[in-house]
Protein backbone atom coordinates (compact mmCIF):
# COMPACT_ATOMS: atom_id res chain seq x y z
CA UNK A 1 0.00 0.00 0.00
CA UNK A 2 1.40 3.97 -0.63
CA UNK A 3 1.65 5.98 1.96
CA UNK A 4 -1.11 8.55 1.10
CA UNK A 5 -3.79 5.07 1.02
CA UNK A 6 -2.22 4.15 4.46
CA UNK A 7 -2.31 7.48 5.57
CA UNK A 8 -5.97 7.64 4.66
CA UNK A 9 -7.52 4.49 6.01
CA UNK A 10 -5.26 5.26 9.33
CA UNK A 11 -7.70 8.96 9.46
CA UNK A 12 -10.73 6.51 8.76
CA UNK A 13 -9.95 4.20 11.65
CA UNK A 14 -9.51 6.73 13.82
CA UNK A 15 -12.73 8.91 12.84
CA UNK A 16 -14.54 5.02 12.71
CA UNK A 17 -12.98 4.77 16.51
CA UNK A 18 -14.77 8.36 17.56
CA UNK A 19 -17.91 7.62 16.24
CA UNK A 20 -18.01 4.15 18.36
CA UNK A 21 -16.81 5.37 21.43
CA UNK A 22 -19.31 8.18 21.28
CA UNK A 23 -21.97 5.04 20.21
CA UNK A 24 -21.31 3.22 23.02
CA UNK A 25 -21.16 5.85 25.73
CA UNK A 26 -24.71 7.31 24.58
CA UNK A 27 -26.15 3.85 24.62
CA UNK A 28 -25.14 2.73 27.39
CA UNK A 29 -26.75 6.04 28.89
CA UNK A 30 -29.89 5.57 27.10
CA UNK A 31 -29.78 1.88 28.38
CA UNK A 32 -29.16 2.43 31.67
CA UNK A 33 -32.42 4.91 31.37
CA UNK A 34 -34.25 2.52 29.51
CA UNK A 35 -33.85 -0.71 31.42
CA UNK A 36 -33.30 0.96 34.96
CA UNK A 37 -36.87 -0.77 35.95
CA UNK A 38 -36.39 -4.14 34.57
CA UNK A 39 -34.60 -7.23 36.34
CA UNK A 40 -31.37 -7.66 35.14
CA UNK A 41 -30.79 -4.45 33.67
CA UNK A 42 -27.31 -5.27 33.56
CA UNK A 43 -27.30 -8.02 30.98
CA UNK A 44 -29.63 -6.73 28.50
CA UNK A 45 -27.46 -3.36 28.58
CA UNK A 46 -24.05 -5.59 28.04
CA UNK A 47 -25.75 -8.11 25.63
CA UNK A 48 -26.36 -4.86 23.47
CA UNK A 49 -23.07 -3.10 24.23
CA UNK A 50 -21.47 -6.23 22.81
CA UNK A 51 -23.65 -6.13 19.67
CA UNK A 52 -21.31 -2.68 19.40
CA UNK A 53 -18.32 -3.60 19.82
CA UNK A 54 -18.93 -6.93 17.16
CA UNK A 55 -20.08 -4.00 14.75
CA UNK A 56 -16.91 -1.59 15.48
CA UNK A 57 -14.84 -4.60 14.59
CA UNK A 58 -16.96 -5.55 11.70
CA UNK A 59 -16.23 -2.16 10.57
CA UNK A 60 -12.61 -1.90 11.12
CA UNK A 61 -12.33 -5.30 9.59
CA UNK A 62 -14.24 -3.69 6.44
CA UNK A 63 -12.25 -0.43 6.38
CA UNK A 64 -9.14 -2.27 5.88
CA UNK A 65 -10.55 -4.68 3.42
CA UNK A 66 -11.77 -1.76 1.71
CA UNK A 67 -8.14 -0.69 1.53
CA UNK A 68 -6.25 -3.81 0.23
CA UNK A 69 -8.74 -4.12 -2.45
CA UNK A 70 -8.48 -0.71 -3.72
CA UNK A 71 -4.90 -1.10 -3.84
CA UNK A 72 -5.43 -4.35 -5.41
CA UNK A 73 -7.45 -2.86 -8.15
CA UNK A 74 -5.00 0.32 -8.46
CA UNK A 75 -1.38 -1.96 -8.69
CA UNK A 76 -3.17 -3.65 -11.18
CA UNK A 77 -3.10 -2.25 -14.84
CA UNK A 78 -6.94 -3.95 -16.15
CA UNK A 79 -9.49 -2.04 -15.89
CA UNK A 80 -12.05 -4.60 -16.03
CA UNK A 81 -10.27 -6.68 -13.50
CA UNK A 82 -9.84 -3.55 -11.09
CA UNK A 83 -13.97 -3.61 -11.84
CA UNK A 84 -14.39 -7.23 -11.11
CA UNK A 85 -12.36 -7.28 -8.06
CA UNK A 86 -14.08 -4.13 -6.48
CA UNK A 87 -17.57 -5.18 -7.16
CA UNK A 88 -16.55 -8.78 -5.94
CA UNK A 89 -15.25 -7.91 -3.06
CA UNK A 90 -17.55 -5.20 -2.22
CA UNK A 91 -20.71 -8.06 -2.24
CA UNK A 92 -18.59 -10.21 -0.05
CA UNK A 93 -18.49 -7.64 2.31
CA UNK A 94 -21.70 -6.58 1.96
CA UNK A 95 -22.89 -10.31 2.18
CA UNK A 96 -20.49 -10.82 5.61
CA UNK A 97 -22.43 -7.69 7.77
CA UNK A 98 -25.87 -9.74 6.72
CA UNK A 99 -25.16 -12.71 7.68
CA UNK A 100 -23.33 -11.47 11.23
CA UNK A 101 -26.79 -9.30 11.62
CA UNK A 102 -28.82 -12.11 11.01
CA UNK A 103 -27.35 -14.01 13.28
CA UNK A 104 -27.29 -11.08 15.68
CA UNK A 105 -31.24 -10.34 15.33
CA UNK A 106 -31.92 -14.09 16.31
CA UNK A 107 -33.94 -13.92 19.46
CA UNK A 108 -31.58 -16.20 21.31
CA UNK A 109 -28.70 -14.25 20.58
CA UNK A 110 -29.18 -10.50 21.05
CA UNK A 111 -32.80 -9.77 19.32
CA UNK A 112 -33.78 -6.79 17.48
CA UNK A 113 -32.32 -3.78 19.66
CA UNK A 114 -29.09 -5.17 19.30
CA UNK A 115 -29.47 -5.52 15.56
CA UNK A 116 -29.58 -2.17 15.62
CA UNK A 117 -26.70 -1.49 17.62
CA UNK A 118 -24.75 -3.50 15.44
CA UNK A 119 -25.99 -1.81 12.20
CA UNK A 120 -25.97 1.65 14.27
CA UNK A 121 -21.77 0.54 14.99
CA UNK A 122 -20.95 -0.47 11.50
CA UNK A 123 -21.98 3.14 10.48
CA UNK A 124 -19.02 4.16 11.27
CA UNK A 125 -17.28 3.35 7.95
CA UNK A 126 -19.06 6.38 6.78
CA UNK A 127 -18.75 8.58 9.77
CA UNK A 128 -14.74 7.27 9.78
CA UNK A 129 -14.87 8.56 5.92
CA UNK A 130 -16.49 11.43 6.39
CA UNK A 131 -14.42 12.38 9.29
CA UNK A 132 -11.28 11.34 7.39
CA UNK A 133 -10.10 14.68 5.53
CA UNK A 134 -10.57 16.43 9.16
CA UNK A 135 -8.29 14.47 10.85
CA UNK A 136 -5.97 14.20 8.31
CA UNK A 137 -5.45 18.21 8.06
CA UNK A 138 -5.04 18.18 11.99
CA UNK A 139 -2.37 15.26 11.54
Amino acid sequence: MDSKLKKTLKCMMIGDTIYNVILIIVSTIVFIIYYRTKANSHISIIKNEVCVIIGYIVSIIGLYSMAVSLNKAISANDEGYAKRHITLMSIIRLLIFCLILIIIINKNTFGIIGGIMYALATFGIKVGAYLAPIIEKKM
